[in-house]
Order: structure tokens, then C-alpha cells, then sequence
């Protein structure tokens, strides 16, 4: 238990240690700096009202987007990884500007795609569609 521990430590700041990385990681991609992820998170729309105006004001700018990735594999496992990261509900809008040229209709469908498949769960807030990560 002490190592999964450290181990969950360890991937909240970053460094993530794959196991098989032809098949985890293909692209050889090293994982999102802490800092980046730690931004990542306050992007997040939430169920609360007040925390909606709160993600709003502080929307990712370019800089600090990640870039949308080409293939449809790679893109359901940005945003699978990106929602569950935090404990919040996102918003097409919200997952669109965290990451670079992401169009919404693409983030839309792969959002509906991982709650088909159980992944996310989905629901509507006052006419908006959210989804979080599933709980098991």
C-alpha cells in the first residue's frame, strides 16, 4: 500500500512510470509538467454556480493549452486523462480550451463516445451538458 501511495504521489506531480511504454505511452511522449496539469484543473467548470463565473475568468489562454492531438485514439485519451484528473465537471467549452485547435463538435463527440462507454458520466446544469469522470 506504501507504494501505491507513492506512486499516486508521484503522478500528481508528473512523473508517471509506465510499465509498457510501446503501449501506454506510443507516441514517446514525456507526461504533462506538474505545473501544467496543476493548471489544467482550475479550468474545470463545476455543479456550483459561483465556481462557473470562477472558470470562466480563468480560461487557459493559447499558452497554456495543450496541442489537440490528430489521430481520434490519441484525442480520447487526452481528454479521458484530462477529466480524470480532477474531481469536477467539464463542459464542452472548458475541454475546448485546454487544448490548441480542438473543434467543438470533435470534443463533443469524444466526450458523448467515453460515456457510452462509461468512462464519464454525463448530465445537463441549466441547459449546459457536463460530464465527470465516472466513480466506481
Amino acid at each position: 500500500m506504501a507504494l501505491n501511495a507513492e506512486r499516486a504521489a508521484e503522478e500528481k506531480r508528473g512523473i508517471i512510470r509506465w510499465l509498457r511504454p510501446e503501449f501506454q505511452n506510443p507516441q514517446g511522449g514525456k507526461p504533462a509538467k506538474p505545473a501544467t496539469q496543476g493548471k489544467l484543473a482550475k479550468f474545470a467548470a463545476t455543479d456550483d454556480a459561483s465556481d462557473e463565473a470562477t472558470a470562466e475568468a480563468t480560461a487557459p489562454t493559447a499558452a497554456t493549452a495543450t496541442a489537440w492531438p490528430k489521430k481520434l485514439p490519441e484525442q480520447i485519451a487526452a481528454i479521458r486523462d484530462l477529466v480524470a484528473r480532477t474531481h469536477k465537471a467539464w463542459t464542452v467549452e472548458s475541454v475546448c480550451t485546454a487544448f490548441k485547435g480542438a473543434k467543438k463538435t470533435d470534443v463533443e463527440e469524444v466526450l458523448e463516445s467515453l460515456e457510452a462507454l462509461g468512462l464519464l458520466t454525463g448530465y445537463s446544469h441549466k441547459s449546459t451538458r457536463r460530464w465527470k469522470a465516472a466513480t466506481a
